[in-house]
């Protein structure tokens, strides 16, 4: 049995989907990582200390980028069959909502943190602190969702029901 996934990045028209999901995501990850940077010169550094971060940082976006465009074609190939496209809304849920690690807006939450108060910074520092565990568990909610959807069997391409004409040679 082929798989869904598989059968869908057999198609090049997602393989395009993915490819600036993929790019932008990963730009994303690293940049808020501190593992690249863009002035004073486009830099790419590693700490010894980051490796760990950079290997959730590249799973994370793969199976991200995995899942939504894998939900993107189950999606529409269930408004074409006519059906409710229920489990591919969830996957890409799943994917934004396990991707978008609140761990990511340390800026932004420290920025509200000027209007809002000292909280708002210990929240920040709070989830900064526990970037690991959250990267965790955001790879084993994007695993789930990609095993439901190879498992789901809805990007399945089945033959048609034709009947089988024998010939029959006459003695």
């Amino acid at each position: 049995m082929v798989s869904p996934i598989f059968d869908t990045f057999k198609d090049a028209k997602y393989v395009v989907l993915a490819i600036p999901i993929l790019v932008g995501y990963g730009l994303m990850l690293l940049f808020f990582d501190q593992f690249l940077f863009f002035t004073p010169f486009f830099t790419f550094y590693v700490p010894p200390s980051g490796i760990v971060n950079l290997v959730f940082d590249l799973i994370l976006t793969t199976l991200t980028t995995t899942v939504l465009t894998v939900s993107v074609r189950q999606i529409l190939l269930q408004r074409v069959a006519g059906g409710v496209s229920k489990a591919g809304a969830l996957g890409i849920i799943a994917a934004i909502a396990a991707g978008a690690c609140p761990c990511y807006y340390l800026i932004p939450l420290l920025a509200v943190a000027g209007t809002v108060g000292g909280a708002m910074g210990a929240v920040g520092i709070l989830l900064n602190t526990f970037q690991l565990p959250i990267k965790a568990t955001a790879t084993l909610i994007l695993v789930f969702a990609t095993y439901k959807l190879d498992k789901s069997g809805v990007c399945e391409i089945r033959p048609a029901n034709r009947s089988i004409i024998r010939n029959r040679t006459l003695n």
